[in-house]
């Protein structure tokens, strides 16, 4: 299948790797339907995109590159999702990447949102994290983990 992306053109997926996000996202009704692309080019960066909608991508990152301790509770969402999962490495969780503008220590994440996926299914959702010291706006340069290999 061919879907038409703003960042990447049009980019051929496979059909079983689109990812139902039954609930949506947030602000997007309608909008249930997301590949997952990754390009070296903006690694570690990966793109949600709408298979739908060519302008609705999310820029996503995996939170524990820049911090290590981020409590996210899957348990309770793969209940609230009726989602059976036989091995943890199903599971994946993302955050939404904001950048505003050409300056890198300026990217922020979404820590208040963040995206699990369960790969086995192939579905996502969008979670709540009610801790108020995690941000919307956390900058991911403060804590990022460089990799010295």
């Amino acid at each position: 299948m061919i879907i038409s992306t703003r960042q990447f053109g049009d980019v051929e997926i496979d059909e079983e790797r689109i990812v139902s996000m039954p609930k949506g996202m947030p602000g997007f009704p309608g909008k249930q339907r997301y590949i997952l692309l990754s390009h070296e080019e903006i690694d570690p960066f990966l793109t949600l995109q709408s298979v739908d909608d060519p302008d609705l991508a999310f820029a996503l990152m995996d939170p524990f590159l820049f911090l290590k301790e981020y409590p996210v509770d899957v348990e309770t969402a793969v209940k609230e999702m009726s989602w059976q999962v036989e091995k943890s490495e199903e599971l994946f969780v993302y955050t939404i990447i904001n950048a505003s503008g050409d300056k890198p220590e300026e990217i922020t994440a979404n820590l208040a949102g963040p995206i699990l996926i369960h790969t086995g299914i192939n579905q996502g959702v969008q979670l709540v994290i009610p801790d108020e010291s995690f941000s919307h706006k956390h900058p991911i340069f403060d804590g990022f983990v460089a990799n010295d290999g």
